[in-house]
C-alpha cells in the first residue's frame, strides 16, 4: 500500500506540483494544492485503475503474440535418461515353443540415452494465420489503451467541471445569503420607521434561514465533487485541493455537420478497435479453415546411447521431414470454422452498428451544444432582469408603496436566476466536452 509523505514540499512547475499531490501523508495540515485540468488528466492517466489495466492488457497481447509465433520458430530440447529393466519375452510373443532356447524372462539390464532434439515447422498455414491474428491483437490492445485514456480524460474533465460548478454554486449561495441579510436589514429599518410590519421582518428572516441551508448544501456538494475528482486522479482523499481554472462561456462557430461526422468516423478509437476486431475475426476464421491444409516440419536428434554413462556408448542420430495431412478429426475443424465465421459476422454487425452510433453521437452533441449556448444567453438575460426587478421592488418597499412580498418574490427570482446561470454555463461546458468525446478527441478538451 502506498504511503503518502508529509509535508508538502515546494513545487517547481506543474509536474512538481502534481508530484507533491501524490506525496502527502497528512495533507490536512498542508496548504491547498493547485491543480489545472491538464494536470488532473495527467495524474489520472498515471494512477487510474483503468489506465493501468489497459497497459497490462497490451503486455498480455504481446505475450499471446509470442506464443503464436513460437509454433513457427525452431524448438530445441535435451533429454537424458538411464534405466534398469527386466522384460517378459513371452508377453511379447517370443515364447520357447516358437523359438526354442529363448528364456521367458531376461534382465535386469541397463539402458542409457542422452540426446538433443530439434524440430522446425517448414510450413503451417494455420500457425501463420494465428500469428497474424496475434499481431493484430497487439494493435487492438493498443486501441483499447488509447480508448481507456480518452475515457479517463473525459471522466476527469467531467469531475473537474463538477468541482467548478459546485464552487460557483457556493459563490452564488454566498451572494444570495448576503442579499438576504441586506433585505432583512432593510425590513428591520422599515419597521423601526413604522413603514413595515413584523410579518415583513419574519418573511425576510425566513429567506435568510433558507439561504443558510442552501449554502450548507452547496458546500456539501462541493466537498463531494472534490472527493470524486481526487478519487479519479488517484490522489489521497484527505488532501486539500484548489482548482486554478474557471468555467467559461465562449461560444464558437459550430463545425460543419457532414465534416464533423466524417472526422469522427475516421478518428474515433472505438471504430478503429472495431475494425481491428473484424480483421482478427477474419484471420481466426482463415486459421480454422487452414487446419484442413497439410503442414510440413523438419526434425532431427543427435545423442549417445549405451548401457550406462560412458559404458558401451555409441553416437546415434535421426533426421527427417514430416508431412501431416489432416483427413478426419471428428468434425472439429468444421465446427471451429463455423464458430469463427459466426464471430466474424458478429464483428461486422457490431462495426456497422457502431458507425451509426458514432454519427448519432456527433449530431446529438452538435444539437445539444447549440441548445446549451442559447440557454446560457437566456440565463444571462434572466439574471439581469431579475436583478432589475429586485431593485425596483426594494425601491417600492423602501418608499412604503408596497410590503416586502414583492421583494421576497424578486429575491427568489434572483436566487433562481443565479443558480440557473451557473448550471447553464456548466452544461454548456459539458456539451463542449461531449462534442470532443463524440469527435474522438476527449484529451484535447480545454476550459
Amino acid at each position: 500500500m502506498r504511503q503518502w509523505m508529509c509535508p508538502w514540499t515546494k513545487c517547481i512547475g506543474a509536474w512538481c506540483c502534481a508530484a507533491a499531490l501524490l506525496a502527502a501523508d497528512t495533507p490536512a495540515q498542508a496548504p491547498p494544492v493547485t491543480l489545472t485540468l491538464s494536470q488532473a488528466v495527467d495524474l489520472a492517466l498515471k494512477n487510474n485503475l483503468q489506465a493501468l489495466l489497459a497497459e497490462e492488457r497490451v503486455t498480455e497481447a504481446r505475450g499471446e503474440k509470442a506464443v503464436a509465433l513460437s509454433a513457427l520458430l525452431p524448438n530445441l530440447s535435451g533429454v537424458a535418461y538411464e534405466s534398469n529393466l527386466t522384460s517378459n519375452l513371452t508377453a511379447m510373443g517370443l515364447s520357447a515353443e516358437i523359438f526354442p532356447g529363448i528364456p521367458a524372462f531376461i534382465g535386469p539390464f541397463n539402458r542409457f540415452d542422452a540426446r538433443v532434439q530439434f524440430s522446425q515447422t517448414v510450413f503451417s498455414l494455420a500457425s501463420i494465420r494465428r500469428y497474424q491474428a496475434g499481431n493484430r491483437a497487439v494493435t487492438l490492445a493498443g486501441h483499447h489503451r488509447q480508448l481507456a485514456a480518452q475515457q479517463i480524460a473525459a471522466a476527469t474533465s467531467l469531475a473537474y467541471l463538477a468541482v467548478l460548478e459546485s464552487g460557483e454554486s457556493v459563490a452564488a449561495a454566498q451572494a444570495n445569503l448576503e442579499l438576504a441579510r441586506r433585505l432583512l436589514d432593510l425590513a428591520k429599518s422599515r419597521r423601526e420607521e413604522g413603514v413595515a410590519t413584523g410579518i415583513d421582518v419574519a418573511r425576510a428572516e425566513t429567506r435568510l434561514a433558507n439561504q443558510q441551508v442552501q449554502l450548507a448544501q452547496t458546500q456539501t456538494n462541493l466537498d463531494s465533487a472534490r472527493l470524486g475528482l481526487l478519487r479519479i486522479v488517484g490522489a489521497p482523499l484527505s488532501c486539500q485541493l484548489a482548482l486554478t481554472q474557471e468555467m467559461r462561456f465562449s461560444p464558437q462557430p459550430p463545425p460543419d455537420r457532414a465534416l464533423a461526422v466524417d472526422q469522427a468516423l475516421a478518428g474515433r478509437v472505438e471504430l478503429k478497435a472495431a475494425r481491428e476486431s473484424l480483421r482478427i475475426a477474419e484471420l481466426q476464421r482463415k486459421a480454422a479453415v487452414a487446419d484442413w491444409a497439410p503442414s510440413a516440419s523438419f526434425f532431427g536428434d543427435y545423442g549417445s546411447s549405451g548401457l550406462k554413462v560412458n559404458a558401451v556408448n555409441l553416437p546415434t542420430r535421426s533426421i527427417g521431414v514430416r508431412l501431416d495431412v489432416p483427413l478426419f478429426n471428428g468434425g472439429r475443424t468444421r465446427a471451429e470454422t463455423q464458430i469463427a465465421s459466426s464471430r466474424q459476422r458478429q464483428a461486422e454487425m457490431q462495426l456497422n452498428d457502431l458507425r451509426a452510433a458514432v454519427e448519432k453521437d456527433v449530431r446529438q452533441a452538435l444539437d445539444n451544444l447549440a441548445t446549451r449556448e442559447e440557454q446560457v444567453k437566456a440565463a444571462q438575460k434572466a439574471v439581469a432582469l431579475a436583478e432589475r426587478e429586485l431593485e425596483l421592488a426594494q425601491d417600492r418597499f423602501r418608499n412604503g408603496v408596497a410590503d416586502n412580498i414583492e421583494v421576497v418574490n424578486a429575491q427568489t427570482a434572483v436566487e433562481n436566476a443565479r443558480q440557473a446561470l451557473v448550471s447553464s454555463v456548466a452544461q454548456f461546458n459539458v456539451a463542449r466536452l461531449s462534442l470532443a468525446v463524440a469527435s474522438g478527441h476527449a484529451e484535447d478538451f480545454r476550459l
